[in-house]
């Protein structure tokens, strides 16, 4: 025992230089990535004259919820409510569409394949500002300003690309064993899909899911310029309403930046793993 004592390696952990340098690094990252939410957090708690207070109080005394009860009964609630009907409804119809489309793209060979998955993907490359003046038009035409559908729709055409790209992709890893056996016992294309593919394909139809919802959940821009209404506003519109020409509410600005970030946080705090796994499937062909 002794001897075996004896022979017993005395570790202790030798650090390298790169080893410190990258863990230097990750708390140097962490701390640019926290430190602002944590000054937003505290300065949705203080008072107007307690923000303008020099020097300023790391935490505030006393800390008052009064921003975020402001913020609510001005309409914070309504914004969200907006906000998680047009994105959730632009992801359902994205989800839809994106995996009939990418299904024959991956699956079928057929000539124009090749152009047609380009002129799916060639928007993305045509900066989002140059649309909005055509946008606001046709919408104007089709009387879909400050309406639900009119947001819906643009939200969900613009996520259309980025959401076929990834399915296609995860699409053309599965084994094409699955595929035969089902046509030979006579399902159709669509059964298919919907029966056989879309079921295991969880991780990549999350990941299209959380993209396209964070995409419409922060769009500011496009919610601006098509809504008019405080009823229509959108969580990011109301947010922007905090800003007057004289002076900014930071307190409240701050208070309603934490509510709306909140159910983002949350929900890819839950799914990472999952996303991850759907973005790296969907990358592995294409």
């Amino acid at each position: 025992m002794a001897t075996l004592a004896a022979s017993a390696p005395r570790g202790r952990i030798k650090w390298k230089s790169s080893d410190l340098l990258i863990g230097g690094l990750m708390v140097v990252s962490m701390l640019i990535v926290i430190v602002p939410f944590v000054w937003a957090f505290f300065t949705s708690l203080e008072t107007q004259k307690q923000i303008y207070a020099f020097p300023p109080q790391a935490i505030p005394n006393p800390l008052t919820l009064f921003n975020y009860g402001v913020q609510f009964q001005e309409g914070l609630a309504q914004g969200l409510l907006n906000s998680a009907i047009v994105s959730t409804s632009a992801v359902a119809l994205s989800l839809v569409t994106a995996a009939m489309c990418a299904y024959p793209l991956a699956r079928m060979r057929f000539r124009g394949s090749n152009v047609a998955l380009f002129l799916i993907i060639a928007p993305m490359m045509i900066p989002g500002l140059v649309n909005l003046v055509p946008t606001y038009i046709i919408l104007a035409k089709l009387a879909l300003l400050n309406s639900y559908p009119g947001l819906i729709l643009v939200y969900w055409v613009r996520s259309l690309p980025i959401s076929i790209w990834i399915l296609r992709g995860f699409f053309q890893t599965l084994p094409g064993e699955l595929e035969e056996a089902a046509v030979v016992d006579g399902a159709s294309r669509f059964q298919v899909l919907f029966e056989i593919f879309i079921p295991i394909s969880q991780p990549a139809l999350l990941a299209v899911a959380l993209l396209g919802f964070i995409d419409s959940w922060n769009d500011f821009i496009i919610a601006s310029i098509i809504t008019s209404s405080a009823d229509m506003r959108t969580a990011q519109v109301f947010l922007y309403a905090n800003m007057g020409d004289t002076e900014t509410n930071w307190g409240g600005l701050m208070a309603s930046a934490i509510v709306i970030t909140l159910p983002v946080v949350i929900m890819f705090a839950l799914l990472q793993r999952r996303f991850v796994a759907g973005l790296t499937a969907g990358a592995l062909k294409g």
